[in-house]
Formats: structure tokens, sequence, C-alpha cells
């Protein structure tokens, strides 16, 4: 059998490989892209809007990047609109509702989702204990595709049912995630439950840690983690994934097991862990961290394709939207700044900062490149995360325990708008 695999592996290479021509002749829009990077328009949305250059003229002009969640700025948001404490909560309401919530309907809500986080025995034991795994982004798809089995009336796609059972999804990947990692990798962890009055970074946090209260200012960290990583339009990979089997008119949780498919990848959710990796890989390369030309020859040698994974790239550096500026790095740039100083990491968050000043340089010289490049979420998120205590196997599902409200928002809001199924053709030649 293994002779047989050898002997077909260069014919069937070759006739499942569509030559680059073919692309060219037919014009066909790779990646749903526009030539000029430009998403496809597939849709339209009332939730989030991301922008990262402008129409000047015929031109399109780089700016420094915005977020809009449901028409305000993100940056307006974390500064000015959200209380301080419980921030996700009220981006929660804001994403899924459409307003920012009252006192009352927000102290409503966290009740809503403290009593619905709880995971049954069945899962717990079954499901996540018994058999774990190394991926936790696997486990999350298999923890929520048994959460179907536990919902009575699952298949019942009404738009209110489902803003229901996304809360209840929500609640209950932020104890998921942290579970399904202890199960993995912390042998006889301590499976403890979060109290009811702790809010969604607080209960994952103590959760994780077996027990252990977070500081105010880790919970605080978190929290504002989670607001940065819960939307980002409906073009990026998983929420368009979302719309797409959502349009067959399947349930939420298989919508939501899909998004986190997708999430799982290292080109869309996994590349804060991807950051981490580069950045122990220059550390144990780069002898003094202070010294810009040092930092800068080792940046050389991975562009070159020389360092790191050969791949050229400078992980957490360039957005396939933003051009100037990423607005969730620009906020949480912040608070790693912050986090550094609380530590005693102060040396490597600097290194941070001379890799984030020094690698546009590199690219522009080595490639002949004048595009604009800048610091994207991901570059400082898991610097963050790791002063957090939080180990990268993890980095992923928490961005999906954040993003599962865009997702279901998307979800919600493509049902209600009377969506098509998405049946986009492919020629053949």
């Amino acid at each position: 059998m293994t002779q047989l695999f050898a002997n077909l592996e260069k014919e069937f290479i070759t006739n499942n490989t569509v030559p680059e021509e073919f692309y060219q002749k037919f014009d066909v829009k790779r990646g749903l892209r526009n030539a000029d990077g430009s998403g496809v328009l597939a849709g339209l949305s009332r939730i989030s809007s991301v922008i990262g250059q402008e129409k000047q003229g015929d031109a399109m002009v780089p700016v420094d990047g915005k977020l809009f969640y449901r028409g305000t700025r993100l940056t307006e948001l974390v500064n000015t609109k959200f209380k301080p404490a419980r921030m996700f909560e009220q981006a929660v309401f804001l994403l899924l509702v459409g307003r920012l919530a009252t006192d009352k309907e927000l102290t409503e809500l966290c009740v809503f989702l403290s009593k619905n986080r709880h995971l049954s025995p069945q899962i717990v034991e079954h499901v996540i204990k018994a058999i774990p795994s190394k991926s936790v982004m696997n486990k999350l798809q298999t923890v929520v595709s048994a959460l179907y089995t536990e919902d009575a009336t699952a298949d019942d796609v009404d738009a209110v049912s489902d803003f229901k059972r996304a809360l209840r999804i929500t609640a209950q990947l932020s104890v998921a995630a942290a579970y399904a990692y202890l199960a993995a990798y912390v042998p006889g962890a301590k499976f403890v439950e979060p109290t009811p009055e702790m809010s969604m970074a607080e209960a994952f946090l103590y959760v994780l840690h077996q027990g252990q209260n977070p500081s105010q200012l880790e919970i605080d960290t978190l929290d504002l983690c989670l607001v940065l990583h819960a939307e980002h339009g409906g073009g990026n990979n998983s929420a368009f994934t979302t719309y797409v089997v959502s349009s067959s008119g399947t349930d939420i949780y298989s919508a939501i097991a899909a998004a986190i498919a997708s999430l799982k990848g290292p080109l869309h959710g996994g590349a804060n862990k991807k950051v981490m990796d580069m950045m122990e890989n220059v550390k144990a390369n780069v002898e003094n961290w202070s010294d810009t030309a040092e930092v800068k020859a080792y940046l050389a040698k991975i562009v070159n394709k020389d360092a790191f994974d050969n791949s050229g790239k400078i992980y957490g550096l360039g957005h396939a939207v933003y051009t100037k500026s990423d607005p969730r790095a620009v906020i949480i740039k912040s608070k790693a700044s912050d986090l550094a100083k609380v530590k005693g990491r102060s040396d490597e968050y600097g290194l941070y900062l001379a890799i984030e000043a020094l690698g546009p340089q590199v690219f522009s010289e080595v490639k002949g490149s004048d595009k604009i490049i800048a610091p994207n979420v991901d570059f400082f998120s898991g610097f963050v995360y790791d002063c957090l205590g939080i180990p990268p196997e993890v980095y992923t599902p928490m961005f999906a325990m954040s993003r599962v409200v865009g997702w279901s928002a998307h979800r919600i809001e493509g049902d209600l708008s009377g969506s098509r199924v998405i049946r986009p053709a492919y020629k053949g030649i």
C-alpha cells in the first residue's frame, strides 16, 4: 500500500493543481480579493466596520486604522463609553442588541451569563476529560457540537432563540477553554467552578489557574483584550465561515463549530502564538536586545528566510485591511507597557518596541517594498497573555471565546436580513 502512494504522488499532485495562468485568464478573485487587495463586496452589515484606507480621488490612500462597533469607534468605547468593569459584557450587549445596555440591563445580562456558564457533568467528564486533545481549539469544536445534544430545540433557527443560545455558548466557552487546557496539559489539575459574581475575564483566569484569584490589573487587562477580539467585520475568514454555514439553514452550534475550525488556522487566529514563537527565537539569537544594529541584522535574516521558520515573515507586522495602524494594537500596546513594568519585563518589552520600529525598515531594504507595515493586534497580545500567566496553547481558544459574540451577531443579522444560501461559481477547466 505504501508503494501505491509513492507511485501516485507526482500524478496526484499534478492532477489536483490548477495552473496559475488559468486564474489570470479568467480573472478569478482569489481569496475573494480584488486586484488592489481589497475584499470583494459580498454583503452588508450594521454590526461593525473595519477601515484601513480611504478613497481620495481615484486612489486608495492608507489611513490610521479605525474599527467601529455598531457605529462607534472602538477607541471611544473603551475610553469613554464603557464603564471600567465588565467591559466585555457591555460589548456583548452592544454587538448583539445594537446599543449600549442600561445599568439594569447590564446587571441582568451578567446574571444570565453567570447562571449559564456551568457545563454539564457529561460534557466535562466524557467530552473534555475522557478524550483530551492537545489542540484546545479542536476540543472547543467538540464541546460546542456536544452542546447541541443538550438543546432539545437546537434546530429551531429563530433569531430570538439564537440570541439566547449565543449568550449561553459565550458563557460556556470561557469555562470550556480553561477545562480543555487543564485536561490536556496539567495532570491532576483541579477543575474549579467560578463564583456567580465573577465577570467573564475573572472567571476564565480563576478556572485556568485552578482557583487562584487574579489581581485586578490582570482581570482588567484580559477584560479589555476580550473586547478587542470580540468582532472584526463580516469579511474575516471565521465570520464569513459563519455566514456560509448559516446560509444553509443549519443550527447555531454547527455554525459556531465551523467558525472555530476557521479560527484555528495559523493564518487567522493562530497568529498570536506564531508571534510568541518568533519572539522566543529572537531572544535566543540576539545577544543584546537593546542593540538596534544586532536586532535589525537578525530581522534581516528572518525576512531573507535564513532564520526562525524560513517563511520570510515577521509575525505580528502587517494586516489584510489595516495599513498605517491597527487600532486594537494601539490600545493593547499601552497595557503591555503597564504589565511590563509590574512584571519586571521592561527589557523584553523594549525588544518588542525595537522590532516594531525596525521591522518595516528591514522589509523595505530587503524586499525593496514601499508597502506601509504596522503592528497588528497579535504583535503585543501574546506578550500580554504571557504576563497574565496564560499558556500559548490557550491564546487562540481565548480569541474564540470572545469572537463567538461577533460570529453570533453576524449569523443573526444574516438570518433576519433574508440571506440566500451562499453559492459562488467555480469554473471547470
